[in-house]
């Protein structure tokens, strides 16, 4: 698989920086991939036929997200031009949890911004527009998973609770292949299950619903 990952980057032109953004991984981690001294996950083949295509490459509003991430100081998009104008986590949150398909390594800061942005945060306005969007599960998911406890968040969390959706939902991967979203279902965290939500993404804290 290691060769046809480099065949798979080549073939779209993509320098090893470049894929690794694509695929959500780091430069170094990607390199490693391609010696094969790393093999790669069934996640990230998945991700490689949907990556790559022009829209995902030259997508104005990921680059936006990179830039204010950056202004927030997010480690991960140290090397990112940071954003000039102001930027509200909150907002920050709901936009990237309102795209059907979101750049892997986007959607992994959203938890980094929650940690270290709570005091920031105005989570009845970031509850509200999650209900009107049918995104709480996306997001009560994100705070049980991330956000440092506290009355707001516990508050946060019981509201979303109480309007927990049936229909099964991702995290900003909805392009994902049925075979990928089987696996995944099957691995899942119990936090994830109890959301509804298909992801990999592991559980950082304790429950706060009973």
């Amino acid at each position: 698989m290691s060769v046809s990952l480099q065949h798979w980057r080549k073939r779209n032109h993509l320098t090893q920086v470049e894929a690794a953004s694509l695929l959500g991984v780091s430069q170094p981690y990607l390199s490693l991939m391609e010696k094969g001294v790393r093999s790669v996950t069934p996640e990230l083949r998945s991700r490689m036929t949907v990556a790559a295509s022009p829209s995902r490459r030259t997508n104005s509003s990921d680059d936006r997200r990179r830039s204010d991430l950056s202004a927030l100081g997010y480690p991960g998009f140290a090397h990112i031009k940071p954003s000039r104008t102001p930027v509200r986590p909150h907002v920050l949150l709901l936009t990237v949890l309102s795209q059907p398909d979101a750049d892997t390594r986007i959607v992994d800061a959203l938890a980094w911004v929650v940690r270290n942005c709570a005091s920031k945060l105005n989570f009845p306005w970031l509850v509200r527009q999650a209900k009107l969007r049918n995104l709480q599960n996306r997001l009560g998911f994100l705070l049980q998973t991330s956000a440092p406890e506290s009355p707001a968040v516990v508050e946060a969390i019981r509201e979303l609770d109480e309007a927990r959706l049936l229909k099964e939902d991702t995290l900003c991967w909805e392009s994902m292949r049925p075979s990928t979203r089987d696996m995944l279902r099957e691995r899942r965290s119990p936090v994830a299950a109890r959301w509804n939500i298909v992801t990999s993404h592991e559980t950082e804290t304790v429950d706060s619903v009973n």
